[in-house]
């Protein structure tokens, strides 16, 4: 159990039954009344992000999920194949697929040999935690219109 005072970003919740992640969370005390609390959430079976606003104090039960640390291998247009790294024999890859709704906005930003870590629940994967920084190469540059100035900044296709 978690007190609202100790909430931070990436904890996983149940909330009335269900499994969140925080994405966003705020301590709120509006004039005299008593203290709120915001939270951002992600659902993580269905990856539906909600807002909710709860009284502070009450505790939340922590959900247990595991953090499998894989390399991404390739995408075959339909899925997303990974290789797990913490397995002991090299010579027997564990490859463990994903479609790119498990992966939700992560998937833009998943390239050639990336290393992260697959969030598991009750061991079945609910999704992906990315590196704080991602290594990407631009593929091209709209260079027409308004954007077309000293500066040169304007959208890009990445790789």
């Amino acid at each position: 159990m978690i007190s609202s005072n100790e909430m931070q970003k990436g904890l996983t919740l149940e909330i009335e039954g269900e499994p969140y992640i925080v994405l966003d969370w705020q301590h709120v005390t509006e004039g005299r009344g008593k203290a709120n609390i915001r939270l951002k959430l992600r659902h993580l079976r269905t990856h539906a992000i909600i807002e909710r606003t709860l009284d502070a104090g009450p505790k939340f039960k922590l959900v247990p999920v595991e953090r499998l640390p894989v390399t991404f291998a390739y995408w075959d247009g339909e899925l997303y194949h990974f290789v797990d790294t913490a397995i002991l024999d090299p010579d027997t890859p564990d490859e463990i697929m994903l479609p790119a709704e498990t992966l939700g906005k992560a998937s833009k930003y998943i390239v050639d040999d990336l290393q992260l870590d697959l969030l598991l629940l009750n061991d079945e994967p609910v999704g992906v935690d990315l590196p704080a920084s991602v290594v990407m190469r631009v593929k091209d540059v709209e260079m027409s219109g308004h954007y077309w100035h000293a500066t040169m900044e304007g959208p890009a296709r990445l790789e």
